[in-house]
């Protein structure tokens, strides 16, 4: 989706001779040789020999360092539930609000919880904020496509948009970008003005300040942060390292300025729009992920066991009564397995598997349940109401600007020694512009502009970006030659408010087959004006006199299809969105939250699925509309509320 900071797969080799994964003592002393083979340069030394000493003294350094880094013994440890095995609740997922929950439920000692996870640990990888892109397509990755079904992803291979979710503990959240924007106060009223009585800003605010630990410093300094902010939760949020752009993002400030739009130093606090410094959910300059916060503290917690490594396939319902009593899943050797769940099974599974699993166990649109063949239990429209958040990548500033440049391993040096390093940012990321493109008076913005750097020349994370975006050959020529000798900027619209829709379809009655992915980018009109007015925008900001000093030049990518019209012409500016719009990782909506009465849920606003008693959907899923900002502050807010409800129905 963004800019990757360096040539991650580099990095990767760098760190592969280290630690592996599952024991690290142990392949420490199997690869020993690379430390301390006999008659190395240090041990050839004499032992009292001073600049000897130090040098090993950095080896051991180094070592444990690496060790440090995403250590299996810091996540609970896999347990493997016997056929028939029974337990209060049972968990499917263990993301962005899966792991809360199972945090939150395990905290009453008499109540027996099982977490299901179709991936494994968190790799090294996926610690360092700077390498989030190399996490895309690997094996952490769900690495769904979109259908080939409407005029749109037109720019990437096989014209289908990449759409990354996280199959490793602590889901999405252990691989996005760590950006915590919790969205804006209107959109939590409007879900209760619509009737989802509860879900107002107050209410969800509580929340969100549950489950926080703000260390922004930014944050810190402002007079009403507790207001908004909180101290003591699991989750530690704070300030983004922005090694060497600080002249960049002081242009960045000035020109927006100049525009009518002031720097925000908490976008979420009293106000959202503006240039904004974001936060994110990060630790010492390491990533922290649903996994890292709220399941390592509890690692040995008695009455939580987590199952890795496990496909949930099917919920079972007692047709009868109606009512939720366990699951069916396939453990990694692909055996399937039955437990059962004496009060609830909670889906977590995100807005894609979550609509994907109620349809494969038969709670979904009668339709296109009976055109697969699957025993219809309850008529529901899951999948339906697919909402995301569409991002451009066709927009680029190059400047006069430049700032030191290491190794790769001497980057990665810094990262395990300090958190300092480039790779514990994600550079101008850290930063978003929001804002209302027919109003700039107006406090709910429809637009997030992000907004991904790259040092000249800087070919390898460009190619590393773009194969992970999926974007066609010919058209990344265009941006490798603006960045031969120029930093470059891509300034990145982000629809915060879509009127186009989309759907989640299976494939098929296989659970390993992935389901259909229909985006609807771009099926509505106002979509295409709202980023019309924003290209306007980034057109006239890169004039200002701020983005002069820096002798900053706007360029319009060309996909070869859309050069038949005159470039920067409506016609080019639209045919450009169709080739060059993708997804910003947001998508929900598919189980959709809503009172008695609304057509359009899924589950009430206690999260309780329709017609099937003692089943749950709690994630990004149930959000009635996408939020104005990055999704994964709101999910875990739906984790937390949604951990209450269930207490507040049993206890």
């Amino acid at each position: 989706m963004f800019c990757a900071s360096l040539a991650v797969l580099l990095l990767l080799c760098c760190t592969i001779c280290y630690c592996a994964v599952e024991q690290c003592g142990e392949t420490r002393e199997k690869h020993s040789h690379w430390l301390h083979k006999e008659n190395t340069c240090s041990d050839s030394q004499d032992d009292n020999d001073f600049g000897s000493s130090l040098i090993k003294d950095i080896y051991t350094s180094v070592k444990k360092a690496e060790c440090d880094l995403a250590n299996p013994s810091d996540y609970p440890p896999h347990y493997s539930p016997r056929e028939g095995e029974e337990f209060d609740f049972i968990i499917v997922g263990s993301g962005s609000a899966g792991a809360v929950i199972a945090n939150r439920l395990s905290e009453i000692s008499e109540w027996n919880i099982l977490l299901l996870e179709a991936g494994g640990n968190p790799t090294k990888t996926t610690e360092i904020p700077g390498a989030f892109m190399a996490n895309c397509k690997s094996e952490l990755d769900w690495q769904y496509q979109t259908d080939r079904y409407e005029d749109n992803c037109l720019g990437m291979v096989n014209s289908s948009c990449s759409m990354p979710r996280g199959k490793v503990l602590g889901g999405t959240s252990t691989i996005n970008a760590n950006i915590y924007v919790r969205g804006n106060r209107r959109d939590f009223d409007s879900w209760a003005t619509a009737g989802n009585e509860g879900w107002e800003y107050e209410n969800v605010l509580k929340y969100f300040k549950k489950s926080e630990n703000i260390k922004a410093k930014e944050v810190l300094k402002t007079l009403k942060y507790q207001t908004y902010h909180g101290e003591n939760g699991f989750l530690t949020v704070d300030s983004w390292n922005e090694y060497g752009l600080e002249g960049l993002i002081n242009a960045f400030v000035e020109g927006m300025k100049e525009l009518g739009y002031n720097t925000n130093m908490d976008v979420n606090g009293e106000s959202q729009t503006g240039f904004a410094k974001v936060q994110g959910t990060i630790i010492d300059g390491k990533r922290c992920s649903t996994a890292k916060a709220f399941l390592s503290p509890i690692k040995n917690r008695s009455n939580l066991k987590i199952s890795k490594h496990s496909l949930v396939t099917k919920i079972m319902v007692d047709q009868k009564s109606m009512t939720a009593h366990g699951v069916e899943f396939m453990d990694n050797l692909g055996k399937e397995i039955r437990i059962r769940a004496r009060k609830e099974v909670i889906i977590s599974a995100g807005a894609i598997n979550s609509p994907q699993l109620l349809m494969l166990s038969g709670i979904g649109p009668r339709k296109h349940l009976e055109e697969l063949g699957i025993e219809v239990i309850q008529d529901l429209p899951v999948g339906e109401k697919l909402e995301d958040h569409m991002i451009m990548v066709g927009l680029v500033f190059s400047f006069n600007y430049t700032r030191e440049v290491k190794s790769i391993t001497d980057y990665m040096y810094d990262f395990l020694k300090t958190n300092s390093s480039k790779l514990s940012g994600v550079g101008m990321l850290g930063y978003s512009t929001f804002i209302n493109t027919l109003d700039n008076k107006n406090y709910l913005p429809d637009m997030q502009i992000h907004h991904g750097n790259y040092d000249v020349n800087d070919v390898e994370s460009l190619d590393l970006f773009f194969d992970r975006f999926g974007l066609r050959e010919e058209i990344r020529k265009q941006y490798h030659e603006i960045n031969a000798n120029r930093h470059i900027a891509l300034l990145l619209p982000t629809l915060l408010r879509p009127a186009s829709t989309g759907k989640i379809l299976l494939s098929s009655t296989d659970p390993t087959d992935k389901p259909r992915i229909i985006t609807g980018f771009l099926t509505k009109d106002d979509d295409f004006e709202t980023f019309l007015r924003t290209t306007e925008f980034i057109s006239k900001f890169s004039r200002t006199k701020a983005m002069r000093k820096l002798d900053t030049q706007f360029h319009e990518i060309a996909p070869p299809a859309c050069t038949v019209h005159p470039l920067s012409s409506k016609e080019f500016r639209k045919c450009a969105l169709r080739h060059l719009t993708s997804t910003a990782w947001h998508q929900t909506s598919t189980c959709k939250m809503g009172p008695e009465g609304d057509p359009t849920a899924v589950v009430n606003p206690q999260l309780q699925v329709r017609g099937v008693r003692q089943l749950r959907v709690a994630d990004a899923s149930i959000m009635p509309s996408v939020v104005s900002g990055n999704t994964n502050a709101a999910a875990i807010m739906i984790g937390e509320k949604a951990a209450d409800l269930i207490k507040e129905s049993w206890l």
